[in-house]
């Protein structure tokens, strides 16, 4: 292809910026083979129209198709990238769309770009200036300027593509070139080598091919590409979080197929999590947590990880160990915050944090009310955004004023407005993007950081804590999005996110720490009994039960299951509910979910008391116990379910109840 969207676009379809829930619902408005009406800029016939489909981890993914036009004066390009993924089990479609202009020698003038990865699309507008490159940006109805400086040259795709057929002759040539970038607003510098001539098959055809390794300064990852003579991309790879990468030369109907007429592909969201060596109790707030992180591509390199609250103790090229501290209560510090040189990025509305908008606005003031205290005043839009808010997770990115209204996303949703609102209200935030635990694993997430006085502090409403976010999160990058998603999505989250595992060394809760052996189990299993000491859970199933799924992963609450003779289902699940809400109301509501029209009960243990719920049909029966903030669920299925439930709810032994 000539090289708009994948010969010099640093682009890695990664979707980490996700909440610990993944992507559900189609957020493409438009039809599989046309261009937005604002982008159908070409009215005479294409002199090139090329097509690809793009694989991730080796399952079809979507297809990008370019056309390009030449006319006296002009050359015009038009690009479209649709990506498909299958995340949790849902479909969701993310657009990119691009018109750009070129001067007859190449160089880039003009560049409109349009991305769909919510229910409404984002817009921008680049003109290319003699030494400064001038952005609108459109969103949520309104609009933000902004304006980068370069020197040189920036070229366009089809003088990137000229540039390359000129310059890679023999292996071993190099040429250099700048862009502009629009998905990321900003400007690339960017290295093209040729390593060697291969024959490579497209299809039914084979083809000689320029191998080429492509490097954006600055960025950690390198692509591998193909290329004919003419310097049009044939096939290219990279790595991702879900996996290798995968763009090569099609026939149409083959590029369509790839996001529309083919099943949907596997699971690629498991490839992204890194499973956890340990499971954590989550009565109480982690308050301080040690991790170590290994690097499966250690070529990579890694990030900056020094962060506020968190500090990097060893690192070498394979693994760096962090401790993450929870900040300690703030009070005192006033607000709102006046604008400095250091802090106006993030106190100014941008396309994705509008903190202008005027519901917003009326809505922070209300929020805060007369509130002097700016950590409390956080607290109370924390607590509004989280009780506000619905995981809609086909939502990948959306600007504030489209959430406000919906009131629906995933965990960049949630940042994203709570960012919002405390810039309303006079708080410096930005966005952060990195891991967080939850439920036997680290997933990618997205959360808020507010300055409190001299003093970054995380905030979570989508994983909340009672006060600052807790100490179960490992941040990677953040940005007050000034310049849009490029920071979040490039650079340090390309040398992460799908490349790392982590190993718990040690955690800090309830007053306690505990430290995790490198050869520690991480729970033990005795004929029908199971115990996990991270968890303080020992639990015992009757003579007969199997003990079945004990490597659960979220969204799937289950720690163990047992199975018995008869065909009964039992299961231990493990639950929270917000720290401002009535404990026994909040587990009720629960119970009612999972057991509908259920006959209340209480039921005496040793150790605690259960609130417990029977179906009518006596088919199905729950009972829950309640440890600080967490709460743990017996369900039973099948045969006698409440006899069965309440035997195992008297065999049950959880730790430290009366914390």
């Amino acid at each position: 292809m000539s090289a708009l969207i994948m010969k010099h676009r640093p682009r890695t379809v990664w979707l980490a910026a996700t909440a610990l829930a993944a992507i559900a619902i189609q957020t493409l408005a438009f039809p599989a083979e046309t261009l937005p009406n604002n982008l159908q800029e070409n009215a005479a016939g294409p002199s090139s129209d090329l097509w690809y489909v793009i694989k991730i981890a080796g399952q079809p993914a979507g297809y990008i198709r370019e056309t390009t036009i030449a006319e006296k004066q002009v050359l015009k390009t038009n690009s479209q990238m649709v990506v498909v993924l299958n995340r949790l089990g849902s479909r969701v479609e993310i657009g990119f769309f691009s018109f750009s202009e070129e001067s007859p020698e190449g160089v880039l003038r003009r560049v409109r770009y349009e991305m769909t990865a919510s229910s409404e699309a984002t817009r921008s507008e680049a003109l290319v200036g003699d030494g400064k490159v001038e952005i609108r940006n459109e969103s949520g109805g309104k609009t933000y300027s902004g304006t980068l400086s370069y020197t040189g040259k920036l070229l366009g795709s089809e003088g990137i593509r000229r540039l390359t057929a000129a310059g890679l002759k023999k292996p071993g040539d190099k040429v250099v070139f700048q862009t502009f970038l629009a998905e990321a607003s900003l400007i690339g510098k960017m290295t093209r080598t040729f390593i060697s001539r291969e024959t490579i098959r497209l299809g039914a055809r084979e083809i000689s091919a320029l191998k080429v390794e492509e490097v954006l300064e600055g960025l950690p990852i390198k692509r591998t590409g193909w290329m004919d003579e003419q310097g049009n991309l044939l096939r290219q790879q990279e790595p991702g979080p879900f996996g290798l990468m995968e763009v090569y030369q099609s026939e149409r109907a083959e590029a369509l197929a790839a996001a529309y007429g083919a099943e949907l592909p596997q699971e690629v969201y498991q490839n992204s999590i890194v499973r956890t060596n340990i499971r954590l109790p989550r009565a109480f707030p982690i308050d301080s947590l040690k991790v170590r992180m290994i690097h499966r591509q250690p070529e990579l390199g890694w990030p900056d990880l020094d962060s506020s609250g968190q500090k990097v103790l060893s690192r070498s090229d394979k693994e760096v160990i962090l401790e993450i501290r929870r900040p300690k209560p703030l009070s005192g510090a006033a607000f709102p915050v006046a604008r400095t040189e250091d802090n106006h990025l993030y106190l100014e509305p941008n396309a994705l944090i509008q903190s202008d908008d005027a519901e917003i606005l009326r809505l922070a003031k209300e929020l805060v009310g007369a509130e002097q205290d700016a950590f409390e005043a956080a607290i109370s839009l924390e607590r509004w955004v989280a009780e506000n808010m619905k995981f809609d997770l086909g939502i990948v990115f959306a600007p504030a004023t489209e959430i406000i209204r919906n009131r629906r996303g995933t965990c960049v949703g949630y940042a994203t407005l709570l960012a919002s609102l405390a810039r309303a209200a006079g708080l410096p935030s930005r966005i952060v993007m990195g891991y967080v635990y939850a439920l036997g694993m680290f997933g990618g997430h997205a959360w808020t950081e507010v300055m409190i006085g001299e003093k970054w502090v995380p905030l979570d409403a989508a994983v909340v804590n009672a006060g600052a976010a807790d100490a179960a999160r490992i941040a990677v990058v953040s940005s007050s999005l000034a310049d849009g998603l490029g920071e979040i999505t490039l650079g340090a989250a390309q040398q992460v996110f799908g490349h790392v595992g982590i190993e718990i060394i040690a955690f800090e809760t309830g007053g306690k720490i505990y430290s995790v052996p490198l050869e520690a189990e991480p729970f033990l299993v005795k004929g029908n009994a199971y115990e996990n000491p991270w968890l303080g859970i020992h639990w015992e199933g009757p003579v007969g039960f199997k003990i079945v799924k004990t490597d659960a992963l979220w969204p799937d609450r289950t720690v163990v299951g047992l199975d018995g003779p008869a065909g009964e289902k039992c299961a231990l699940e493990q639950h929270e509910f917000y720290p401002w809400e009535e404990p026994e109301q909040a587990v009720w509501t629960k119970l009612k979910s999972m057991v509908p029209e259920g006959k209340k009960d209480r039921l005496k243990t040793r150790e605690a008391e259960a609130l417990v719920t029977d179906s009518a049909d006596g088919r199905g029966s729950a009972a829950a116990f309640i440890r600080g903030l967490e709460v743990w669920i017996i369900r039973t299925e099948g045969k006698d379910a409440p006899g069965l439930l309440r035997q195992l709810a008297k065999s049950i032994r959880i730790s430290s109840l009366s914390e």
